[in-house]
């Protein structure tokens, strides 16, 4: 198993961005499937979704948006980042990348790399350690935002996703510690199964065309675009269920770590009933794994943070924290994290 562990490196501060406007999911399927879905949707824990009803609002928006904010409440010197790392699977444009609009808009040094991470449910992970090897190595701090806007890429008709997916935007910043304890990672990956979640229609394999904004009925019961999200359930409920719990229990016996030695588990927020079967199976009670899907639906890898902004109230976020990210590649991103430093939570709630 490969271990990656990261010294003088530690989580300062989260701020999150999301949508005012929300939808409640049992409104939304009595008037767009015309049937009663209350067991499905209980047992996806997904009771309100906020999108943006404005289509201005970008990813980009939304996590420069969380980055101003704090910078402002902070009154930070951005002089010491020396790295962005912008993790997205919607980004604005192919090309140029996010974070290079991002670095403009937030008014970083020239002497500041700046790039993006394409990644969906386990991102947030893959970027806190780029974050925290970057950190590490320059010896200063990496700012990692991180933010999707799924609802423009799912179908309202489909209802292995449209009850599901809600947008959202989150910085993140990694400051250089010499005193921080060290953060260990891990990573899996069965891209074998990736097609279990996947947006054909976008790319150069499937150029998009006048036929991929049509909508269709498919196989699998669902109608949708060819430039929609399309999710295999089963698949992807077999492989958090059943794979992912052995990672981490592999893991836990590389570092020499029980459940009973952290603070919580932090789980990228995909589907409630899912989530409780895989906590139970790590060995952690659900009093200790902080939810936010109940709010926000499936944020994809802004998940994570904006669970912790969310329940700020609720949880004492200090200590060491496991933190799980699975689903599209199919991938699973692991770390152990000593939330101590962790000093600023702010989520804010824009009309976008």
């Amino acid at each position: 198993m490969n271990i990656a562990s990261i010294r003088n490196a530690s989580l300062f501060s989260i701020y999150c961005s999301v949508p005012e406007y929300s939808i409640d999911n049992n409104e939304f399927a009595k008037s767009v499937f015309e049937e009663d879905l209350s067991s499905t949707i209980n047992a996806l824990g997904v009771q309100k979704r906020h999108i943006c009803k404005n289509r201005e609002t970008t990813s980009l928006v939304l996590a420069t948006d969380s980055a101003k904010r704090m910078f402002e409440d902070s009154e930070y010197d951005k002089s010491k980042i020396g790295a962005l790392i912008f993790v997205t699977l919607t980004p604005d444009c192919l090309m140029p990348n996010n974070a290079s609009a991002a670095h403009e808009i937030l008014g970083l040094d020239a002497n500041c790399a700046a790039f993006d991470v394409n990644h969906a449910c386990s991102g947030y992970i893959y970027g806190l350690w780029l974050s925290s090897l970057i950190c590490s190595n320059l010896q200063k701090d990496v700012l990692l935002l991180d933010a999707d806007t799924n609802s423009y890429y799912t179908s309202e008709r489909d209802k292995s996703t449209g009850l599901l997916f809600g947008d959202a935007g989150s910085a993140s910043l990694i400051k250089y510690d010499e005193q921080a304890l060290p953060l260990q990672f891990c990573f899996f990956t069965d891209a074998k199964k990736r097609d279990a979640l996947t947006i054909p229609g976008f790319g150069f394999k499937y150029p998009l065309t006048e036929d991929s904004l049509k909508y269709k009925l498919f196989p699998d019961g669902g109608t949708r675009r060819f430039i929609d999200m399309y999710m295999d359930g089963e698949s992807v409920f077999n492989y958090v269920v059943s794979k992912v719990p052995k990672q981490v229990r592999a893991f836990f016996d590389e570092i020499e770590m029980e459940p009973e030695e952290y603070m919580g588990l932090l789980l990228h927020q995909a589907n409630a009933f899912m989530l409780r079967q895989m906590a139970r199976k790590i060995g952690f009670e659900t009093d200790k794994v902080p939810f936010s899907i109940q709010e926000f639906g499936n944020t994809s890898s802004v998940s994570i943070p904006l669970t912790i902004t969310f329940q700020n109230d609720n949880y004492h976020f200090s200590g060491l924290y496991l933190m799980v990210g699975m689903g599209a590649g199919l991938s699973t991103g692991i770390v152990s994290i000593d939330l101590s430093s962790l000093q600023k939570l702010n989520l804010f709630y824009g009309d976008y």
